[in-house]
C-alpha cells in the first residue's frame, strides 16, 4: 500500500500564475481558480495522476508485506519504489519474525534524481532480515518528486486550468470535455509507463 505522508511544502502553480495565465485582475474567482489548480494537479500528480510520479518534493510511505526474493546467485531482490524522481528514502522499518520493530540503516540506492522509479538494495555482503508473517510489516518511507518542475508540465497544467476557466460545463455541444490534447502532449514525455 502506498499512501501520502506528507504533501508539497508550496503549490504546483501559484494563484499569481494562475491568474497572470487566466488575465483575471479581480479577486472575485480566486477560490474557484485555487480548486482548478488544486484539481488539474490532482489528476496528474502522485500515484494514482496520470503521470503516474510525483511533481513536486512530496513524502511517501510504502507497506509491503515481505521483502523481495533473493536471485539464483543468492544476492537480495531489488525493493522497487513506485515513484519517480526519487529524492531520497528517509527510512526502513520493518517488524522482525521475533514480532520486534527494526530498522535497516546500511541499505544502498539506486536511481536518485532519475526520470525512472528508483529502488533499494540490502548492503553489499547482507540480505534482507526476515519478517513477521503478517501483512504491511515492511514500511520504507521516501521522498520523491522535482526539485525544479520541468516547465512542461507546469505549462500543461496551466493548459489545462484555462480550458476549464473558459469551458465550466461537464459537457459541450456533445462532446466530454476531458484534459486538452495540448496538456497530454506536454505531459507525455514525463509520463511513467512502469505499470501504467
Amino acid at each position: 500500500m502506498l499512501k501520502l505522508v506528507t504533501p508539497p511544502a508550496a503549490p504546483v502553480v501559484s494563484l499569481a500564475e494562475a491568474k497572470t495565465h487566466l488575465r483575471v485582475l479581480h479577486d472575485d474567482e480566486d477560490d474557484y481558480i485555487e480548486a482548478l489548480v488544486d484539481t488539474a494537479v490532482g489528476m496528474i500528480d502522485g500515484a494514482d495522476g496520470w503521470l503516474g510520479r510525483a511533481i513536486a518534493p512530496q513524502t511517501w510511505q510504502l507497506s509491503l508485506d515481505r521483502f523481495p526474493c533473493s536471485d539464483d546467485n543468492g544476492r537480495s531482490g531489488r525493493l522497487h519504489l513506485p515513484l519517480a524522481p526519487l529524492l531520497a528514502v528517509d527510512t526502513v522499518e520493518f517488524i522482525g519474525s521475533d514480532g520486534i520493530d527494526g530498522e535497516i540503516s546500511d541499505y544502498r540506492v539506486f536511481g536518485v534524481g532519475s526520470t525512472q522509479p528508483g529502488y533499494i538494495k540490502p548492503a553489499r555482503s547482507s540480505s534482507w532480515p526476515s519478517t513477521d508473517c503478517e501483512p504491511e510489516v515492511i514500511r520504507i518511507t521516501f521522498t520523491a518528486g522535482y526539485d525544479d518542475v520541468p516547465k512542461g508540465i507546469k505549462h500543461a497544467i496551466l493548459l489545462m486550468i484555462g480550458h476549464w476557466f473558459e469551458n465550466r460545463e461537464e459537457v459541450g455541444d456533445g462532446k466530454l470535455v476531458e484534459m486538452p490534447m495540448a496538456s497530454k502532449a506536454l505531459l507525455m514525455p514525463h509520463r511513467n509507463w512502469r505499470g501504467a
